[in-house]
């Protein structure tokens, strides 16, 4: 967290929960349903607890 022009927080970033869309090898954002590899390095993506 970053303060403010207020001295208030202000959220910094993107969710946690995004995590396990990104490709540990490459940084690929995936789009759409999760793979179990990544489309761009053919990479093994990250479980997402309860999808799969």
């Amino acid at each position: 967290m970053e303060s403010g022009e207020g001295g208030g927080q202000t959220s910094a970033g993107d969710p946690v929960c995004w995590l396990s869309r990104v490709c540990p090898e490459c940084g690929l954002l995936a789009e759409g349903p999760v793979r179990a590899v990544c489309s761009r390095c053919g990479a093994e993506m990250p479980d997402r607890e309860g999808e799969r």
